[in-house]
């Protein structure tokens, strides 16, 4: 069993869909730069929040909220590096062309 050729349209939309877009960034780079910014949050993190407890041990009198700042800035950075870049975000899916959007089925057996 021979599977039957695409007709136009569909040969078409299969190309305007793999067509590569000149105006997005290389792979490369776009990987460089989420990892900057995920090494950014892990680092600024824990001292922006350890710097605010250092003030707030200097001006309560206290030795402990610069270690629960630290802690604290590495938890939520975690959070956030997680939010942004741990969680799915798949595309929207429009119903008036969901067939062009979406994966085909390749297995000739179903056809």
């Amino acid at each position: 069993m021979t599977k039957a050729l695409p007709s136009a349209q569909e040969s078409a939309a299969h190309a305007a869909r793999y067509q590569p877009d000149p105006t997005a960034p290389h792979p490369a780079a776009a990987s460089d730069a989420m990892a900057a910014t995920v090494l950014a949050h892990l680092i600024t993190g824990p001292i922006l929040y350890g710097a605010i407890g250092w003030l707030l041990d200097r001006w309560l009198g206290t030795s402990v909220l610069v270690v629960v700042g630290i802690v604290g800035g590495m938890a939520l950075s975690l959070y956030v590096i997680w939010l942004r870049y741990g969680t799915s975000q798949a595309p929207p899916t429009d119903r008036a062309t969901a067939s062009t959007l979406g994966a085909q089925p390749h297995n000739e057996e179903n056809q």
